[in-house]
Order: C-alpha cells, then structure tokens, then sequence
C-alpha cells in the first residue's frame, strides 16, 4: 500500500469529484506507476470512498485511458490546426517544436504516463492509444517531408528525422523548471534553432527562422 503521503490530498480547487480522482490518478500513477497505484488510495487522495469511483470509471484502466487520450488528443489537435493555419515550413516546424514542448512542460506528469505506460493497456484501449501517437508521427513526418519537397529541408530520412524531434522535445519535461534560469520560450527558441539547423537545406533560411516563426 502506499504510504500514508496518501492521505495529503491534491488541491480540490472547486473541481468535481470525477476531476479530483483524475487528478489523483494523475499524482499517483506517475509517482508509484499504474500498476502499483492501487484504486482505494485514489479514492483517500481524492477525498472519496473507494467504491465511489465507479461511478466516474468502470476500472482503473479506464482512468488511463481517459489521461492518456485526452492528451494525445490535444497534441495532435493542436499539430492538425498547425499544418492547416500555416503554409511556410519554418513556420510549422517551429510552431510544432513549441507545441510538444509546451504541453511536455506543462502536463509533464500526463505525458510522463503516457511515456511509460502503454505497456499497461489492454486489448483495443492499447490500440487506440496506439493509433493517436502514430496519427501524430504522420503529422509530424508530413510537416517535414512538405518541408523536404519545397527545398527548405535537406533530404533525409524522414521518420528517424520525425523520432529523433519528438525524442528532443520530449526530453525538455524531465529537465525544465519553471523557476529556472531559462523559461519555456527560451528553450523553445534554443531548440527551434539546434532542430531547424540540423534540417535546412542550405541557404539563408537559418537567419530568417526567428522572423518567419512569428510572422
């Protein structure tokens, strides 16, 4: 069982009691893992009775199926609106660059679970999960390969190139604090120039990233 640091429960702040268990499950699946997070220490941290939880989920698998989806939902929500608002390839790179690392930094416990939890799903929840993160590994590979094709990007190969930007960015979470010496705009500026660097093709396209980003 985990230790009575249970009993410190998560800030309510006026939310309902289906978002105070998420939360929980939040808190505790990425301190202990899913697997050691039993369901009546959510309950405790969300200051409800254990059997009141299925009223909210049937199990405990749905609970990070809902963490998991809603996330990777809004990533590729997010790189969807991207490749359609913005036509130049410097612009989405960069946009797409500051939208992985800021829903990285700023839901860093989701994403962590998301990082080493899959393995936990069963049958089609696994699937679907599945199926979000390689929706979002298209987007990114075609973000890149439109890149490739107009002769701003180098030719390369274009999923090792995706892993290795998503593995990048990713990274971000397990270092970055908000108090810091760097804030997330920064870093996002640091990393948009090593990443778009490693890419173009040539060129002047390298001095005119800060402009064509924000334009």
């Amino acid at each position: 069982m985990i230790q009575k640091k249970v009993a410190e429960n998560v800030r309510h702040d006026g939310r309902s009691v289906r978002e105070n268990v998420l939360a929980a499950a939040v808190q505790l699946f990425a301190e202990y893992g899913y697997h050691a997070a039993p369901l009546r220490d959510i309950a405790r941290m969300a200051g409800i009775q254990a059997a009141s939880i299925y009223y909210h989920y049937a199990n405990k698998e749905a609970l990070l199926v809902e963490i998991m989806e809603s996330h990777m939902r809004q990533l590729n929500t997010n790189l969807e609106y991207i490749l359609r608002d913005q036509s130049d390839p410097l612009q989405r790179l960069y946009a797409a660059i500051a939208n992985h690392i800021r829903l990285h930094t700023t839901y860093k416990n989701e994403f962590f679970i998301i990082d080493t939890e899959i393995r936990a799903l069963e049958g089609n929840n696994r699937t679907n999960i599945l199926a979000l993160r390689d929706r979002y590994e298209t987007l990114l590979q075609e973000l890149l390969r439109d890149g490739m094709d107009k002769g701003i990007f180098r030719q390369s190969d274009v999923k090792v190139s995706s892993y290795a930007i998503i593995a990048m960015c990713t990274e971000v979470a397990t270092w970055f604090r908000p108090n810091g010496r760097l804030n997330v705009q920064q870093v996002i500026d640091i990393y948009s120039k090593m990443i778009t660097q490693g890419l173009l093709d040539g060129g002047d396209h390298a001095q005119t990233l800060g402009e064509s980003a924000r334009t």
